[in-house]
């Protein structure tokens, strides 16, 4: 069984700690003890550690062993159309889970009027999502969150490929619009952009097309926002694993 991996702020001198509400966390919820073993990552180095002090507000780990990493097969930056924020929430602990290195909310014509001045709001939490879902599924480090950005901002972002998943027909399967499996790298980037709940206006479209993004399509059903977004994170991740 593989063992439980912990974020901590920093390994220094083989040492690390966890204090306040996460040690508390880790003590009273998850039962962590003096004596265990667990892997903690700063998100630069991982390690074998044992626990020396388990306290409710502090939590101190012992570095005994490097663990080798397990780098992404490539870095995806999802450009996600701000939705409802329960729906939101579950895009960024599952786009953890399929291998997003960044998040990106973007602002669309659909988005929901007034979402965008509760995003602050909400980031502490976000945040912490993305640092738990990271624990649970023994990321290396956690994805980062950008600033949310304006439709005209995203879709001039960077990427060694640029798909937008469409919805309306005419558009190639996500598949078949990937670079051929032996011209694919670890270091390629690709930019994931989907839409709100509403879809794409035509004048996003219009938009897309001369930014020169991919239109892409996931299949003949309409699937939610939120669904879009990890099915087609998944899709990108696996292609770059296989070499056939």
């Amino acid at each position: 069984m593989a063992r439980r991996r912990f974020f901590v702020p920093a390994i220094r001198n083989q040492q690390a700690e966890i204090e306040g509400d996460d040690a508390h966390h880790l003590t009273r919820v998850l039962r962590v003890e003096a004596g265990q073993h667990f892997e903690i990552s700063d998100g630069a180095n991982i390690y074998l550690a044992e626990v020396t002090e388990a306290r409710k507000a502090r939590v101190v780990f012992r570095a005994t062993e490097r663990v080798e990493p397990r780098p992404l097969p490539v870095r995806i930056t999802l450009y996600a159309a701000l939705i409802k924020f329960d729906h939101f929430e579950w895009t960024l602990e599952k786009g953890t889970e399929a291998g997003v290195e960044r998040f990106i909310p973007v602002l669309c014509e659909r988005t929901e009027k007034g979402l965008d001045r509760a995003v602050e709001k909400r980031r502490q939490r976000w945040e912490r999502i993305l640092l738990e879902s990271s624990q649970q599924c023994r990321r290396d480090r956690v994805p980062e969150l950008g600033e949310l950005l304006r439709f005209d901002k995203a879709i001039v972002a960077p990427g060694d490929s640029r798909l937008v998943l469409e919805e309306a027909e005419g558009a190639a399967p996500i598949l078949d619009s990937l670079p051929e499996p032996d011209r694919r790298m670890a270091t390629d980037e690709v930019a994931l952009l989907v839409g709100p709940e509403g879809g794409w206006t035509d004048a996003e479209r219009a938009r897309v097309r001369q930014a020169m993004w991919t239109p892409v399509s996931l299949g003949p059903l309409i699937l939610r926002a939120e669904t879009a977004a990890i099915v087609g994170a998944a899709i990108v991740s696996a292609a770059w694993q296989s070499k056939h």
